[in-house]
């Protein structure tokens, strides 16, 4: 009986060793067929153009392009068709340092805004740049506002519509309104808004 048992268990492991072989044979074939449709799939599709935001540029050379200044290689119909999203991305910049520089004021600091930020949109990442003295212009009126009374933020509505209008004339760029009535909005214009849509 032992001996019909060692003869059961010898067929046993041989056929379980037949079918591991097997497996192993048939997922290696089908590994190999795998890599030889994935590579005949990225043979045959085209090579894509990266799309890169802006044309690529970026910083003070997007600066410099949107403000009549483009390397000669540039097409100028090209430049012209960026003005909406460059419009955005000023916007999104004006927007962040004033922010900054109403938060620094909150907490009583005040420094050296960077004129450089990064700034996303729809379209990709891109690194904005505006000149040094209208970047820290802005970013004053917000210290400025975090610090002084509504009631007393005349002349830093008008510091900061003059170097927002000063920004968007540069870069011939229409402003609908004016900076400070998006950044600076006053509290009784907040409240008539809000009861005309009552």
């Amino acid at each position: 009986m032992d001996a019909l048992m060692n003869a059961l268990m010898a067929i046993g492991l041989l056929v379980i060793l037949v079918l591991i072989i097997y497996l192993i044979d048939r997922v290696s074939t089908i590994e190999k067929e795998t890599r030889q449709v994935l590579s005949s799939i990225q043979q045959q599709k085209p090579a894509q153009a990266v799309s890169l935001p802006f044309l690529g540029m970026s910083s003070k050379k997007l600066w410099d392009a949107m403000t009549g200044r483009p390397d000669s290689d540039m097409d100028p119909l090209a430049i012209f068709d960026l003005q909406g999203p460059y419009q955005v991305v000023l916007s999104k910049h004006v927007e962040a340092l004033y922010r900054e520089g109403f938060k620094d004021g909150q907490r009583g600091m005040s420094g050296e805004p960077k004129n450089a930020r990064q700034i996303t949109t729809s379209a990709g990442t891109v690194e904005s740049w505006i000149p040094p003295a209208q970047a820290n212009a802005i970013y004053q009126c917000g210290v400025q506002a975090a610090q002084t009374p509504e009631a007393n933020w005349g002349p830093l509505r008008v510091a900061l519509d003059e170097a927002g209008s000063y920004l968007y004339a540069k870069a011939q760029l229409d402003i609908s309104s004016p900076l400070s009535e998006w950044l600076m909005p006053s509290a009784s214009g907040l409240k008539a808004d809000a009861t005309d849509t009552v």
